[in-house]
């Protein structure tokens, strides 16, 4: 059972931009605050603009503001820390804090090590990487239940550290969840819509391959995309003067759930996550997704019925043509799409969580 009125401490290295990573921290952080628990949060460094629209009812502990270096600061966490009961650890190096804890400090505390990334640094041979690795494997003794967001990446982690996973799927905001709009295709202008934290391999450039490939043979086609990151930078300028593309910068909830209703399809092109929520989200409000190769998204898309997913370039093109072309194709895999925010609900996030605590305690 989720446990109620102990000791948690909940380790992630940064806390500076609010995506869905740190999103889904923050959101258990809150959770097991509510059950009465005593619940810290320790971090390298805390950037509190980026969270303004965001409730935290946690203390987060920074060392932003410390004039010391992260191998100190790690121990510094381990010492505090050293008294929970419960240590919830997210990305590398804070695994490495939570058995410093156990090892120097004597902490009795059973650790939780969530991942929500696949870890591309064990596809490399360098030497300090074969050295992290090496002491990545030795501390996996230490860590008592390993949890990821998706059954590919829970695979993956099996392969790679022959340890048994858990998983935990991602949580939807309320505002996805309880969605009561309603969608009329035929109403709807020709609009793409997409948007992510844009970096290296999320593969934007297939996006605005889809546009030039489409925008010829679709009406008064537009492309609507959340500006945020390096890899949009070169399209920002080529296409600055096309009233045809917009693009957003930053935007809020609302802001999403409004696009995504105005459009007719959300193109995801990204080959490197292991779960990206804006998958959900999108369908949640009804409109179909073109995937591109993502292993995991089969878990949510069921090709051709509730959206589609391609690991080939002519099919993304062309699912996006049939997509935007036919109204009746895009209202029948959007009445299917809708049901799938029903798996990502609280109450399902809980009941999973429950399993995970039951287990960590028997």
């Amino acid at each position: 059972m989720i446990p109620t009125n102990k000791k948690i401490s909940i380790l992630h290295p940064f806390i500076r931009e609010m995506w869905w990573a740190i999103k889904m921290m923050i959101y258990l952080s809150n959770l097991l605050k509510s059950k009465k628990n005593n619940l810290n949060f320790y971090c390298f460094s805390y950037e509190k603009q980026a969270f303004e629209d965001i409730e935290i009812n946690f203390k987060i502990n920074s060392f932003s503001s410390w004039k010391i270096s992260k191998i100190i600061s790690l121990f510094l966490i381990a010492y505090k820390i050293r008294k929970s009961d419960y240590i919830i650890v997210w990305n590398s190096p804070m695994h490495f804090a939570s058995v410093i804890s156990k090892v120097l400090f004597f902490s009795r505390a059973k650790i939780i090590w969530w991942n929500h990334h696949y870890p591309w640094f064990y596809n490399k041979d360098t030497k300090i990487i074969k050295l992290k690795r090496f002491f990545e494997k030795l501390i996996l003794k230490k860590i008592d239940i390993i949890i990821s967001n998706s059954k590919y990446l829970k695979s993956e982690l099996e392969n790679i550290f022959e340890w048994q996973v858990l998983v935990l799927n991602p949580v939807l905001d309320k505002e996805f969840l309880l969605y009561k709009g309603k969608r009329e295709v035929d109403k709807l202008d020709n609009i793409i819509f997409s948007y992510s934290r844009w970096v290296k391999w999320k593969n934007i450039s297939l996006i605005f391959e889809t546009y030039e490939n489409l925008k010829d043979k679709i009406n008064n086609l537009k492309l609507i995309i959340w500006w945020s990151g390096e890899e949009l930078k070169p399209f920002l300028k080529k296409y600055k003067s096309n009233k045809n593309i917009i693009f957003l910068g930053i935007i809020n909830k609302k802001q999403i759930i409004d696009n995504l209703e105005k459009s007719k399809v959300f193109l995801f092109p990204s080959i490197i996550d292991s779960f990206w929520i804006v998958i959900v989200e999108s369908m949640s409000i009804w409109t179909p997704v073109i995937s591109f190769s993502a292993p995991w998204a089969k878990e949510i898309i069921s090709n051709k019925q509730n959206s589609f997913i391609t690991n080939n370039k002519k099919d993304f093109f062309s699912y996006t043509y049939n997509i935007l072309k036919s109204n009746s194709l895009n209202e029948k895999i959007s009445n299917c799409a809708k049901n799938i925010s029903l798996e990502y609900s609280i109450k399902n996030f809980e009941k999973s969580l429950d399993k995970i605590f039951l287990k960590l305690n028997k």
